[in-house]
């Protein structure tokens, strides 16, 4: 999940690109040395509107800030599994994760939104103050998956469980969140049944699809699913809503190879460049795979290991300045690719 700065100077310069290459068709995606560790399970990363890099570092229970040269700026209290990542107007980070509590006379963990007041707190992350700003205490059994910001600071959560007999209430959903972190709505096109365009099965991450957009990209990782990435456009003329952007029965708006069935695995996360292209991490097929606006696939690099560009259930990707980011989950590392063109 990526918010983008534009017009930030004095960035730190990144390293050079290794010119031993990650390879795929006409581009390539040159490893950037060395990878940044000491991260125990790294499932999402965030470049903020600074620009500073956010990890969440699941395992450690904890956020690490860095600068864009990865070096280490400091770190967060203690978050419970921290999984997903947002930041908003005012600089706040927004985190997915889970608390320690007592119900009924017995202890418990839930899932909860978490909102770290960086802006109070000058952009200290070691000083700021952690809020739970959104839980469910009578639902403990539901987890909050992926996390982005619309205009106007509000935002929206997605939202996984075992329930979903309900049509009014369903576990899994995509909830409309208010800048004070209260429900407003839910997206209620978005059903957890059936397997087509609309149906949702454990949604893994939620994008904003550019800076001052309301479109919504969102990938899911239930095997029933047959569209595992779908982009929803927001439409406020006769009928107000998120609507799919990509239709499979018209050819002209078909959505390419972004819609094709078994084209994914475990999509676990996706960002955006400001070109207009897409990007999915699949820790099942441990790959990066990069598609245009119009949902045509370009090219994708990947495969399971340890070595350059291999990847061990990655679940984070984020794009900043040419450079893509990812959270490669099981090596305990994040890996930084430069693209070699900007198409």
């Amino acid at each position: 999940m990526l918010l983008l700065c534009f017009g930030c100077n004095d960035t730190p310069q990144a390293p050079k690109a290794d010119p031993d290459p990650g390879a795929i068709n006409d581009t390539l995606y040159l490893p950037i040395q060395p990878d940044w560790t000491d991260f125990n399970e790294p499932s999402d990363i965030l470049i903020g509107r600074e620009p500073f890099v956010y990890v969440a570092d699941t395992k450690n229970n904890r956020i690490v800030m860095m600068d864009i040269a990865g070096r280490r700026v400091g770190v967060s209290g203690y978050i419970k599994n921290p999984i997903a990542l947002a930041q908003d107007g005012v600089f706040d980070l927004l985190v997915c994760g889970e608390l320690d509590t007592m119900l009924q006379g017995k202890s418990v963990t839930i899932g909860g939104i978490f909102r770290i007041h960086l802006n109070e707190a000058r952009h200290n992350i070691t000083n700021a103050s952690i809020e739970c700003a959104y839980s469910q205490p009578s639902r403990p059994e539901r987890r909050y998956t992926g996390i982005a910001v619309l205009p106007g600071n509000a935002y929206v959560i997605s939202r996984t469980g075992p329930s979903n007999s309900s049509r009014f209430d369903p576990d899994d959903a995509v909830l409309l969140m208010t800048q004070q972190d209260s429900v407003s709505s839910r997206i209620s096109s978005l059903i957890p049944e059936g397997n087509a365009l609309y149906s949702i099965g454990s949604i893994s991450s939620l994008s904003v699809a550019a800076d001052r957009s309301q479109d919504i990209l969102f990938t899911q990782i239930s095997p029933a699913m047959q569209f595992k990435v779908q982009w929803l456009t927001y439409v406020s003329a006769d009928v107000t809503g998120w609507f799919q952007k990509f239709n499979p029965a018209e050819p002209q708006n078909s959505g390419g190879d972004l819609l094709t069935v078994g084209r994914f695995d475990i999509p676990e996360d996706i960002t955006y460049d400001i070109f207009g292209n897409v990007y999915v991490i699949d820790a099942g097929k441990d790959s990066v795979l990069k598609f245009t606006s119009t949902g045509k696939e370009m090219h994708s690099f990947g495969g399971k290991g340890s070595g350059k560009s291999k990847f061990a259930g990655p679940k984070g990707i984020a794009w900043f300045n040419k450079t893509l980011y990812v959270a490669d989950t099981k090596n305990n590392r994040i890996c930084r690719f430069r693209l070699s063109t900007d198409q």
